[in-house]
């Protein structure tokens, strides 16, 4: 009897429960759907309009116009990803205090609209859906079109979540803004053209305004904002290194990227030495050294390399996986991993300098010229009888700066500028930074950052930072993994028997006591 009744209390209370659950979970959907509550949990808040899109918005001189369209009946993750574009426009639409309109169009309900779509090259989406137990294409579209003053802006279609607000917030800034803002690339002495860094120009283009300068011939013009030296491979003339010292001296960002060799990926892994007194200028006038050879990480970056008829994945240490960032630099504050390609070590000779990123405890120099890089040669070959320390990769500098010349050395130059308070310097030990084999990920990201930076346009450094962030695993040591190994083998297995000899004494007493 006091089984049957022990049995029945159980039964109704679990009635009870389901009934309580239902009811609750109900009337959560109808207060959800009655109300625009919204929390986000993500850890980038990437449902979260962020202070740099409020800015944006806040600086509308005229009214904004967005037309989002969307295609009605797409099948999963288009759906899904419908209604966050949805939502994210609504918060653009309340962000912007009646300056910014939204409209939702379903290009289906109206056969000019694809004539229009078409015109400004908005391309359809194509999706395969089950439908009626057959497999058909479904073509839709998932743009956003931008409309303010007579100028308008395309996003073609919207991929995923992440990056979204970013994008839109960009179209945004560049329709408002007074257009692209120039930056220099200089040539001359074996460095990086424009041509050979199309990459990083096809990325750049859209906010900047890349232009060649010719600092051995010229000052920069005044409407230059930064200048990048990207792989010297020849010492530079005084007069490039003197127009180089006046451009920072105005309050212009200059950004060096130096190491003793450069990728030559053209023929397979090979790299190509620069002189050996190309850097020595840096030391002088920038205060940094770049040290000789190249720096190898145990902690790589993986490649593909291809032996004959077999490809395989391999860590060359060659291309360094840069976890050790400055966490308080804008730059870096919200960047996980980098990778380095080619890279010398750095010595910051200027007490100001601050470390921006730096190889791991692992990492040793192998000397050169000649370096060897061979892909397939073993890790623990190469580091045979090397020191293993952490080096520094890139430094950065801000504000006060003096001019490394004491006066004029160019005749019918304007006035000698000697000091800046505003001055804004990187240096990165890596001259394949920017190649076009490397351009990508979070390097890619960390380049825009730095553009912004220099140029003093950091508004949507945060908000790019935050929609890119990857979380890689921590190292390993080998006696690490086998203890992992060994756990999930035996040890996950041991722990759900001895769970369920527990679980089985327990009602065999529960029942015993019944009885």
């Amino acid at each position: 009897m006091l089984k049957q009744d022990y049995r029945y209390r159980i039964r109704r209370q679990a009635w009870f429960y389901l009934i309580t659950v239902c009811c609750i979970s109900v009337a959560c959907i109808a207060i959800a759907n009655l109300t625009s509550i919204r929390a986000d949990w993500t850890q980038n808040h990437i449902y979260t309009l962020s202070d740099s899109t409020q800015d944006v918005l806040d600086r509308l001189d005229e009214p904004l116009m967005i037309h989002a369209y969307i295609t009605s009946g797409m099948p999963q993750p288009y759906a899904r990803l419908q209604r966050f574009i949805a939502d994210m426009l609504q918060s653009y639409h309340e962000a912007g205090h009646g300056r910014v309109g939204v409209e939702i169009i379903d290009p289906a309900s109206d056969p000019n609209i694809a004539g229009a779509l078409q015109a400004l090259n908005v391309p359809k989406v194509q999706v395969q859906v089950v439908e009626h137990d057959r497999a058909q294409v479904k073509q839709g579209y998932l743009a956003i079109v931008l409309e303010y003053l007579d100028k308008k802006e395309t996003i073609g279609v919207v991929q995923s979540e992440t990056g979204f607000e970013y994008n839109l917030t960009r179209k945004i800034k560049k329709l408002t803004g007074k257009g692209r803002i120039k930056i220099g690339i200089s040539t001359g002495f074996g460095a990086h053209s424009i041509q050979d860094l199309q990459q990083f120009k096809a990325w750049a283009q859209d906010d900047y305004q890349l232009v060649a300068v010719d600092l051995n011939q010229e000052k920069v013009a005044d409407d230059i904002q930064a200048l990048l030296v990207v792989g010297m491979l020849h010492a530079p003339s005084k007069a490039w290194r003197y127009h180089l010292d006046q451009f920072r001296m105005r309050g212009g960002g200059v950004w060096v990227l130096a190491s003793h060799a450069r990728a030559n990926l053209a023929q397979g892994f090979a790299v190509q030495a620069t002189d050996g007194d190309a850097h020595d200028w840096l030391k002088q006038d920038l205060g940094v050294a770049v040290e000789p050879g190249l720096v190898m990480d145990k902690r790589a970056q993986r490649v593909t390399v291809r032996d004959g008829v077999f490809q395989s994945q391999i860590d060359y240490p060659f291309v360094v996986n840069v976890l050790d960032m400055d966490d308080a630099h804008i730059i870096t504050r919200n960047l996980d991993a980098v990778s380095m390609p080619f890279a010398s070590p750095l010595i910051a000779t200027h007490p100001g300098a601050k470390v921006l990123l730096r190889s791991s405890p692992w990492s040793a120099v192998q000397n050169g010229p000649p370096f060897d890089v061979y892909p397939l040669m073993s890790m623990e070959k190469r580091f045979d009888g090397l020191q293993l320390q952490a080096h520094m990769l890139a430094y950065s500098r801000t504000g006060s700066m003096d001019s490394a010349f004491h006066q004029n050395i160019i005749k019918h130059h304007d006035t000698h500028l000697k000091h800046t308070d505003s001055g804004r310097l990187l240096v990165f030990g890596s001259a394949s930074f920017l190649d076009n084999e490397f351009m990508g990920g979070t390097g890619l990201v960390l380049t825009l950052n730095a553009l912004d930076w220099l140029t003093h346009h950091e508004t949507l450094i945060d908000l790019r930072s935050r929609s890119d962030a990857q979380h890689p695993l921590a190292a390993l040591s080998d006696s690490g993994k086998s203890v992992f190994k060994v756990f999930w083998m035996l040890g996950l297995p041991v722990l759900v028997l001895l769970f369920g000899l527990w679980r089985w004494r327990v009602l065999r007493k529960r029942s015993g006591d019944l009885a």
